[in-house]
């Protein structure tokens, strides 16, 4: 009899676990479904605090889009004067950079996706990996609830699931009754290097998407504000001629 009591504590509780595993990939899909779409359009402005000093706004264009099982992306600085011109491409795992001074196109390595992207907090990662979703190369887990500006948040991790993961890990807070990103921890070897707060959640074709955002950088004193201008979803302006090497040497 007491075997029997022990193996169906151990059946139940495999089972809570199981559940407990899909409600956390339900709760992360349904948050990321804000910024996933056939064909994306944005425009935004980036202002770089460094040491509490705000550095010159940055303005760009972002496209992404999904074909045949694969996500493509591209953004491309229209200002300030010296970064005009300047664009990333990302293929997948790909990444290109056309920079603005030379004119040149260069085919970064993997790790170079790491890097800063123009300067800011962000890396290129960060810049071409978000448009299909946050989760893609993470296995979610629930792991509690939390509080976070103001909200009443699920508290998941995100643990790299594939060897060329951004992050080795992620902790994302996502509110409880509507399913909205609000913050974002990013680890590397054990360690909270940075977080990005979302705000100013407003509704486009039925989907809610933060218009402004925050990262954190933990290892310096400096910070990135993202201000969004413009976003769709299902955009005409999104072309897949733009999703090629050529079109970044047609770019000025």
């Amino acid at each position: 009899m007491k075997k029997k009591s022990i193996m169906l504590l151990l059946i139940t509780l495999c089972a809570a676990g199981i559940l407990w595993a899909q409600n956390a990939q339900d709760i992360v899909d349904r948050a990321d479904h804000a910024f996933q779409g056939d064909r994306v359009y944005s425009t935004s402005s980036m202002t770089v605090y460094k040491s509490g000093e705000a550095q010159t706004v940055q303005e760009m264009e972002s496209y992404s889009m999904e074909k045949n099982g694969k996500t493509y992306s591209l953004s491309v600085y229209l200002a300030p004067r010296r970064m005009k011109g300047t664009a990333n491409l990302m293929i997948e795992d790909d990444l290109w950079v056309r920079f603005s001074s030379t004119g040149r196109i260069r085919k970064l390595s993997s790790s170079a996706k790491k890097n800063s992207a123009g300067g800011s907090d962000f890396s290129y990662a960060d810049m071409g990996d978000g448009g299909q979703g946050l989760s893609e190369k993470y296995t979610p887990v629930l792991i509690g609830e939390e509080t976070v500006e103001g909200e009443k948040c699920y508290k998941i991790e995100l643990n790299a699931a594939v060897s060329d993961a951004p992050y080795d890990k992620m902790v994302v807070f996502i509110t409880i009754d509507t399913y909205r990103y609000i913050k974002i921890d990013y680890y590397e070897s054990g360690a909270n290097i940075k977080s990005m707060i979302f705000s100013d959640y407003r509704t486009v074709d039925g989907k809610d998407y933060p218009f402004f955002y925050v990262m954190n950088n933990h290892t310096k004193p400096s910070r990135t504000e993202v201000s969004v201008d413009i976003f769709e979803t299902d955009s005409s302006r999104v072309q897949d001629r733009f999703f090629t090497t050529g079109y970044l040497e047609s770019i000025r």
